[in-house]
């Protein structure tokens, strides 16, 4: 059954979405109880998601609007949370979110014009960005998928990952892994190239896909 959280107010600096006429302070809330997965549905607005060593999940939520505020809504249904607004019709309106998580916690993102950073995430990862960059570092997950219709997908693995996924329509991928292991690894561009320096392995568990239609590519190892 779903469960709606408490809004715990209070106030951060987080960064302005487009360039409404209100962009009142940040709002924040923190959920103490067990989460395994946090799902972000961004529209027009930054994300950026950090893994801690910490047990509970904090958001920081910024909303810019050139007329009525969005409504925001978080709720807990088992252990996965999802973050998520909603917008009247109007010219400008966004949210950004600044999103501590446990390390562990798998992490899905997607953002319609807005980029989307993680850092730190030991758990499965899933980023897309209809317009925006999205930016990964210091992953240590064994899952990874990226999808940027336009902007592109930077990623760093501190840990070699057993699969990682990317693509981009207009955008380059460069992904950066550990070289202590091979990787299976298909990579295509339609317009662009792509240099792929890290070990290749035909039988290796670890693989990595990335296809980009009109952008570099660019695997190599740490």
């Amino acid at each position: 059954m779903l469960a709606a959280l408490p809004l715990l107010a209070g106030c951060g600096a987080l960064g302005k979405v487009g360039g409404g006429s209100h962009n009142p302070p940040a709002s924040k809330f923190t959920v103490t109880a067990p989460v395994t997965s946090v799902v972000i549905h961004g529209g027009s607005g930054a994300v950026d998601v950090t893994g801690t060593a910490g047990s509970a999940v904090t958001v920081a939520q910024q909303a810019s609007y050139s007329s009525k505020a969005p409504t925001a809504s978080h709720v807990l249904s088992g252990t996965t949370l999802t973050v998520s607004y909603r917008c009247p019709t109007e010219l400008v309106c966004g949210m950004s979110y600044v999103v501590q998580v446990p390390r562990d916690v798998a992490v899905s993102v997607s953002t319609s014009a807005g980029s989307v950073t993680l850092t730190s995430l030991a758990g499965t990862v899933t980023a897309r960005a209809a317009a925006g960059l999205i930016t990964a570092v210091d992953l240590r997950c064994d899952v990874a998928s990226f999808d940027s219709n336009a902007g592109g997908v930077i990623a760093t693995f501190s840990v070699a990952p057993r699969s990682v996924t990317a693509s981009t329509n207009v955008g380059p991928i460069t992904l950066t892994v550990p070289g202590t292991v091979a990787y299976r690894v298909a990579a295509h561009t339609v317009v662009g190239t792509s240099t792929i320096t890290v070990r290749h392995g035909g039988s290796s568990p670890y693989s990595i896909n990335a296809h980009s239609d009109l952008g570099s590519i660019s695997i190599s190892p740490a």
